[in-house]
């Protein structure tokens, strides 16, 4: 049985956050269509067809030389042969990364804040909105139209085979939401590293401020507590932190996106 973390402690539950999501990239990256680097000293899934999931991740230059480094993975980049994002979190080493990444020409593009959530908690609260009907994905229909979904509501093409391919996974759960039978709402739980990840978290753009994210992820969250997981953890962006704090999330680190300027997916 897989160990599962059941009680957050403020001095290690960043490493979970992370890790959780680099779980996700790892499996991702098995797939075909993603050309992929998983090593002790940096991992990366990249996208053949799509545009998610895609970045450089679980930088480890402890002990090398930071700089060479970087700029050997930039050459890559500017050939066409890496992933343009890089993600930088608590597991990065050395951990002021960022600052020579942003030394060698990448900028920061996109912050995020990792948040948890003990499920309890969750379970307690009330959401005020009860007009989306959650569902599980349980069909190739159901998990098309969760595909289109997340692709209008993000701006980004989503690898269907990729879907196929993780919703025959044990630790990864689809859910659509529907509103006046509709679908307008997804979300994918991925459950590993003893806690449970929230991620495609999305609305349709037609359909927000409805409370749909919180009606959604709750449920998420209610049946991860039910497969006996204790702690749920996501990547919020400055709005959605907010929206989170209202199922009882607090922010526990940093998850920053790097990127270089004037490159263009081939």
């Amino acid at each position: 049985m897989k160990e599962i973390l059941k009680e957050i402690s403020p001095e290690s539950i960043n490493q979970y956050i992370e890790k959780n999501l680099d779980d996700f990239y790892s499996k991702s990256s098995k797939h075909s269509n993603f050309d992929s680097r998983i090593e002790d000293k940096i991992s990366w899934v990249f996208a053949k067809k799509a545009d998610w999931p895609d970045g450089i991740f679980r930088a480890n230059f402890e002990n090398l030389d930071v700089k060479k480094q970087i700029i050997e993975v930039k050459k890559l980049i500017q050939e066409g042969k890496a992933p343009n994002g890089w993600t930088v979190g608590p597991l990065t080493r050395p951990k002021n990364l960022g600052k020579t990444l942003e030394k060698c020409g990448f900028s920061n593009v996109y912050q995020q804040a990792g948040m948890s959530v003990e499920l309890k908690e969750v379970i307690d609260k009330t959401i005020d909105n009860s007009d989306l009907i959650v569902e599980r994905v349980d069909s190739e229909e159901k998990l098309t139209q969760w595909s289109e979904v997340v692709s209008k509501a993000f701006g980004l093409r989503v690898d269907y085979d990729l879907l196929k391919f993780l919703y025959l996974q044990d630790e990864v759960y689809f859910y659509l939401g529907r509103f006046e039978g509709k679908s307008v709402s997804t979300l994918m739980l991925y459950l590993s590293s003893g806690v449970a990840g929230l991620h495609a978290v999305s609305t349709l753009p037609e359909y927000r401020a409805k409370g749909f994210g919180l009606s959604i992820s709750r449920t998420a969250l209610i049946d991860a507590c039910g497969m006996g997981y204790y702690i749920g953890v996501l990547e919020a962006s400055s709005l959605g932190e907010k929206v989170y704090r209202k199922l009882g999330f607090q922010k526990y680190c940093d998850i920053i996106s790097y990127a270089l300027s004037n490159i263009e997916k081939k």
